[in-house]
C-alpha cells in the first residue's frame, strides 16, 4: 500500500474527533486537521524515503521527485547549480502520468542549460524564496525554450509553475519546479509553503548525501594512497636490499682484486728485488775499489727502502685482519704502520656495541685509512685520534687531527697525483647508502666523519 493510500484510508476510517479520549494515545490523525495530517504524514514518510538512500545521491533525487510529485500532484522537476554557479542542469523529472512525463522530459532536455541567469531560477537562486508563476510571467518564462517545448507545454495544460529554491546550510545549491497542469487550482499559500519544506528537507539530505559521497570518495582515496604508498615503501625496500647487495658484491670483488694484486707484489715484486738486493750484497763484497763498493751500498739501500715500500703497501691492500680482529684493533694497527715514528700521536676510540657486517666494514676501514692516509701526507698534526661509534642504526666514524688544515672546497676541486681524493672518499660513502662529510680551517685541524648503515647481508641472484 503506498503512502497516499495510507493517508486515503486513514481520512476515510478515522474522523476527526474535537476531544482526545484520555484512555486513548495522541496521533496525527486525531489531533491535526485531514489536510495537516496527510501533509504531516507526507514529510514523514520523505524524511524516511531520504533517510534509506542517504548514501547514494542519485537514489535520493530520485526519491525526491518522485514522492513530491506523488504528495502534490505536480509535474517535479529538479536542477542542480554546478560547483561555480553559473550552470544550472536538470537532475530528474517526474510526473504520475508516464505520458506526460515523457511529454515533459523531452521539453525540459530542449532547454537551455544556463538557466541560472534566466528567470524565474536567478530570482529564486538570488532570493532564496520561492516563485508562483502564472499567465503572462509563465509565458516569459518558458519562452526560452524551442517552440517545441512551448507547444508540448501547451498541450499538457500547464498553467502554473512554482520554482522553490533547494536551500542547505545558508546557501542555494539548486530549484524544485513544479508544473501544475488540467483542472488543478494554483498553488495557494499553504501550498508554497508546504512546498519549500518539501524542497528544504530535499536539499538536505542531497547535501548529506554529497557528504556521505564526498567522505567515501576521500576514504577510497586515502586507501588507494596507502596501498600506493604502501606499495613504494616495498619496491623501495626491495631496491635498497638490491642495492645493499651490489655494494657487497663490488666491495667483496675490490677486496678480491686487492688480495690478488698483494699476492702477486709478495710472490714476484718482493722476491725479485730480495734476490736484487742478495746480489747486491755479494757484488759490494768483492768490488775491488772503495767507491765503487759505497754506490752499490746506495743501491742496496735503495732496494731495501723499497721493499720495505712494497711490504707497507700489502698491509694496506689486505683486509683480511678484519675478520680476525674486528674493526677498532685492525685501525689501531693501520695508525701505527702509517705513524711508525710515534708522531704524530694516535689514539682509537671505540665505542661500539656490535661489529659492523663485512662490507660494510670494509668500506668504513677502506675510507678511515685514506683519511689516515692524507693526514701523514698534507695534516702535519701532532695528534690524530679515530672515534668509533653507533647512530641512527648505523656506524658513525670520525677522525680528527690538530694538523694546519685546509679549505675543503679547494680540496674537493682538486686531485693530487696518486691520491684517492675527499671526492672518491664520499662516492664510497654514498654508494654504500651513507654520507661524508669534512670539516676544516687552515691552521685549526680537520675532522672527517661519515655514517654508513648498519644493513642485512644479502643473497645477490645471479
Amino acid at each position: 500500500m503506498s503512502a497516499l493510500d495510507r493517508i486515503r484510508t486513514v481520512e476515510e476510517e478515522v474522523p476527526v474527533r474535537g476531544v482526545v479520549e484520555p484512555d486513548r494515545a495522541l496521533d496525527i490523525r486525531t489531533v491535526l486537521p485531514r489536510r495537516d495530517r496527510t501533509r504531516a504524514l507526507a514529510l514523514a514518510e520523505l524524511s524516511t524515503k531520504l533517510a534509506e538512500s542517504i548514501t547514494e545521491v542519485d537514489d535520493v533525487i530520485d526519491s525526491v521527485v518522485q514522492l513530491i510529485s506523488s504528495f502534490l500532484g505536480d509535474t517535479a522537476v529538479l536542477r542542480l547549480l554546478d560547483p561555480d554557479g553559473t550552470r544550472m542542469r536538470v537532475v530528474a523529472a517526474h510526473d504520475a502520468d508516464p505520458v506526460a512525463a515523457g511529454v515533459m522530459r523531452s521539453a525540459l532536455e530542449d532547454a537551455p542549460q544556463d538557466m541560472a541567469h534566466l528567470v524565474p531560477h536567478n530570482l529564486v537562486v538570488r532570493d532564496a524564496r520561492p516563485v508562483l508563476l502564472t499567465g503572462d510571467a509563465l509565458v516569459a518564462a518558458t519562452g526560452v525554450m524551442p517552440e517545441a517545448s512551448r507547444e508540448a507545454l501547451t498541450v499538457l495544460g500547464v498553467h502554473t509553475a512554482l520554482v522553490c529554491p533547494l536551500r542547505a546550510q545558508g546557501r542555494v545549491i539548486g530549484t524544485l519546479g513544479l508544473w501544475r497542469r488540467g483542472d488543478a487550482p494554483v498553488h495557494s499559500e499553504r501550498d508554497q509553503s508546504f512546498a519549500q519544506e518539501l524542497a528544504d528537507r530535499a536539499a538536505l539530505a542531497i547535501e548529506n548525501a554529497r557528504l556521505v559521497a564526498s567522505l567515501r570518495e576521500e576514504l577510497a582515496e586515502r586507501k588507494r594512497n596507502e596501498d600506493t604508498l604502501r606499495l613504494s615503501n616495498e619496491l623501495l625496500q626491495r631496491a635498497q636490499l638490491k642495492q645493499n647487495a651490489l655494494v657487497e658484491h663490488l666491495v667483496n670483488a675490490q677486496e678480491e682484486e686487492r688480495r690478488r694484486i698483494a699476492i702477486d707484489v709478495h710472490d714476484d715484486s718482493i722476491q725479485a728485488m730480495a734476490a736484487i738486493g742478495v746480489r747486491l750484497q755479494v757484488l759490494r763484497r768483492h768490488a775491488s775499489d772503495h767507491d765503487l763498493a759505497e754506490r752499490i751500498a746506495a743501491i742496496e739501500d735503495a732496494v731495501t727502502e723499497s721493499i720495505a715500500r712494497l711490504r707497507n703497501l700489502l698491509f694496506h691492500l689486505e683486509s683480511s685482519s678484519l675478520d680476525k680482529q674486528g674493526l677498532a684493533r685492525t685501525l689501531t694497527r693501520s695508525m701505527a704502520e702509517t705513524f711508525p715514528d710515534s708522531i704524530p700521536k694516535t689514539r682509537v676510540r671505540n665505542r661500539l656495541t656490535q661489529e659492523p657486517i663485512g662490507h660494510i666494514r670494509v668500506v668504513a676501514y677502506r675510507i678511515a685509512q685514506e683519511a689516515l692516509s692524507n693526514v701523514r701526507k698534507h695534516a702535519r698534526a701532532s695528534e690524530v685520534t679515530v672515534t668509533l661509534s653507533q647512530e641512527d642504526q648505523g656506524l658513525l666514524v670520525t677522525v680528527q687531527d690538530d694538523g694546519k688544515g685546509f679549505r675543503p672546497s679547494d680540496a674537493l676541486e682538486r686531485s693530487l697525483p696518486g691520491h684517492l681524493g675527499l671526492r672518491a672518499m664520499e662516492e664510497r660513502a654514498h654508494i654504500a647508502g651513507g654520507w661524508l662529510r669534512v670539516e676544516s680551517t687552515p691552521d685549526q685541524g680537520t675532522r672527517v666523519t661519515f655514517w654508513l648503515p648498519y644493513v642485512e647481508a644479502v643473497q645477490l641472484d645471479g
